[in-house]
């Protein structure tokens, strides 16, 4: 739209500063510009409907995702669990006393609406090691504990 734009514009100017004479073939090609864009803006506005009515997130559609998640996790083998988890899950956290799962609300409102994202997928997992710095600790120097004793 905006390259078409840019030639009408430059059209309309070369008439303007008397650059060319406004001829039939020149009136031809101005309607067939004019008419590409109307074409561009039509599709435009179609899309843009369509992307609004698909995307609304109703209480139907919650249900049938809900459904379909429990029943791929339940049933489907372990490739397609994966990929349902992905498809609305951004990063897991565990801790000693609690298990975070992290997503986006865009994520998951896109993958309820029918339209999940191109490459999801699950970017982390972080296990919260010595949260409290009693296990897993590096050995002491016995050189520097001999000193400060």
């Amino acid at each position: 739209m905006a390259n078409t734009n840019d030639k009408l514009s430059r059209l309309y100017r070369a008439i303007e500063d008397d650059i060319v004479d406004l001829d039939q073939q020149l009136k031809d090609r101005i309607e067939t510009l004019k008419t590409q864009r109307d074409i561009v803006v039509a599709t435009l506005e179609r899309i843009m409907t369509q992307a609004r009515t698909n995307s609304a997130i109703t209480p139907q559609r919650l249900q049938n995702f809900s459904r379909l998640m429990q029943e791929k996790l339940d049933t489907a083998d372990i490739q397609a669990k994966k990929a349902y988890l992905r498809s609305v899950i951004s990063q897991i956290e565990v801790a000693d006393d609690k298990v975070r799962i992290i997503g986006e609300k865009a994520s998951l409102a896109a993958v309820i609406a029918g339209n999940p994202p191109e490459a999801a997928h699950v970017r982390g997992f972080v296990r919260k090691w010595r949260a409290r710095r009693d296990s897993n600790s590096r050995p002491s120097d016995s050189k520097s504990d001999a000193l400060s004793s």
